[in-house]
């Protein structure tokens, strides 16, 4: 019997061995063995950024392959964005992007790419917007904030991470519904319009739960959440729906991040490098450092994130016609 279980054993090896080793060399023979970039359309050090440079090194370890993050930014996303559409369709280009793929359109007469030469593959996760003040400012809630720009009109200066981003659109929603006047100053990249909030250079922005550590520091100071409830990861936040001004009543606002590919990628390819990425983002350390950066992971299937990405742009399309929001 001891011989018996011995070859048992020994077989069952051989046959799981049968079913991983294809598995485990999809990847060199999918990506013939060649460095895979990621190429993020903002500047370093922002949410996007640091989102790559989660995902890219675990991508390497599993496809045993070198995967690079390339920053591409300006254009408020177009040029990143124009590199990965003229890429060839063989998996070596991803693009992790964010809200401004989607406004990008419909806040620019011409891109300098064709929308349709590119394909959306995985959701990664999305953020509801908290609203950040710098500490100097002399308010401490929403309302506070909105009698603070009546009475100064034209004064109150909100940061973005760009024209069209989601924490731009966000502070127009929120001007539009208040009337109060604001100054909107664009950035390359959500990490120095953050600087300039911390520094003083600017007073308002939306930004994710991330930057609550600048809170706690006491150099920024959280009005509220942008989302419909409290946040399990900071009850504190009052929604902003919830503040007492009856005009912000439902106000809700946030960003997403996802992969796109060159849509002249194989349907085949697409899938498996949408099983891959899911696969990813499932590991245990990944998905804790994508949500210490304050975002929630989103699993979708590749046909759910295109339709949630024509949704975004039904959403807000009447917020950038009303606001009359174009890229510079």
């Amino acid at each position: 019997m001891c011989t018996d279980r011995r070859s048992f054993l020994l077989l069952s090896c051989a046959a799981l061995s049968a079913v991983t080793a294809p598995a485990l060399a999809a990847a060199p023979q999918r990506l013939g063995g060649r460095p895979v970039q990621i190429v993020v359309p903002y500047a370093a050090g922002g949410l996007t950024d640091n989102l790559a440079r989660v995902i890219a090194p675990a991508l390497s370890a599993r496809w045993s392959l070198p995967v690079v993050v390339d920053n591409r930014n300006g254009g408020g996303g177009t040029i990143g964005t124009a590199a990965v559409a003229r890429a060839p369709g063989d998996g070596h280009t991803l693009l992790l992007t964010a809200f401004g793929y989607v406004s990008n359109p419909l806040l620019m007469d011409s891109l300098p790419y064709e929308p349709h030469a590119l394909a959306p593959l995985a959701m990664v996760g999305d953020t509801p917007s908290v609203l950040y003040v710098n500490a100097r400012l002399p308010v401490t809630t929403v309302a506070e904030l909105v009698a603070y720009g009546k009475a100064h009109p034209g004064k109150l200066v909100f940061a973005s991470s760009g024209n069209g981003s989601s924490p731009h659109i966000a502070a127009e929603l929120l001007a539009a519904l208040t009337g109060i006047e604001i100054v909107h100053v664009p950035y390359r990249g959500n990490g120095p319009a953050l600087n300039d909030l911390l520094g003083g250079q600017v007073q308002a922005m939306f930004d994710s739960v991330a930057s609550l550590a600048h809170v706690r520091s006491g150099r920024l100071r959280a009005l509220g959440v942008a989302s419909a409830a409290r946040l399990p990861r900071a009850p504190e936040l009052v929604p902003i729906a919830q503040s007492g001004v009856p005009q912000l009543a439902g106000f809700a606002a946030g960003g997403w991040f996802g992969f796109i590919v060159p849509a002249a990628t194989s349907p085949a390819l697409q899938q498996w490098l949408h099983a891959e990425l899911r696969q990813v983002l499932q590991e245990p350390a990944v998905g804790d450092a994508v949500e210490r950066a304050g975002v929630e992971p989103r699993s979708m299937t590749q046909e759910a994130f295109a339709a949630y990405l024509e949704a975004e742009r039904a959403r807000w399309a009447p917020v950038f016609r009303q606001r009359g929001i174009r890229l510079d």
